[in-house]
């Protein structure tokens, strides 16, 4: 199964206004298409605006990840989150369901 995923684009600063401080440093993001393995609620309430999602990262898409990232679980697949908005049609099914998770092996 293929869908549009979040993956981390490196870091980011910009300077304060006024001198209330130096630098404010912040996480970048980029959407790519990937494969993904499994898809999962994300339980935060207020309905499902995104999920969990363990994708397939190709290897010119993996500078953004700061090194021992945690959110690789294991080689070339991290776990990162696909917005339901993006991806209404390929998630379509798995949200009908009502089930929490989905191992997705197979389609893809």
């Amino acid at each position: 199964m293929r869908l549009w995923v979040i993956i981390p684009d490196g870091t980011g600063f910009y300077k304060r206004k006024h001198g209330r401080g130096e630098f404010v440093r912040f996480e970048k993001t980029k959407k790519i298409e990937t494969t993904v393995y499994r898809i999962a609620i994300d339980e935060r309430g207020g309905g499902p605006a995104r999920v969990w999602v363990d994708a397939w990262v190709p290897e010119h898409h993996r500078g953004g990840f700061i090194p021992g990232d945690l959110a690789w679980i294991e080689e070339g697949v991290c776990r990162a989150h696909a917005y339901v908005d993006d991806n209404r049609n390929t998630l379509a099914a798995f949200l009908a369901s009502g089930d929490l998770e989905w191992d997705v092996r197979e389609i893809a």
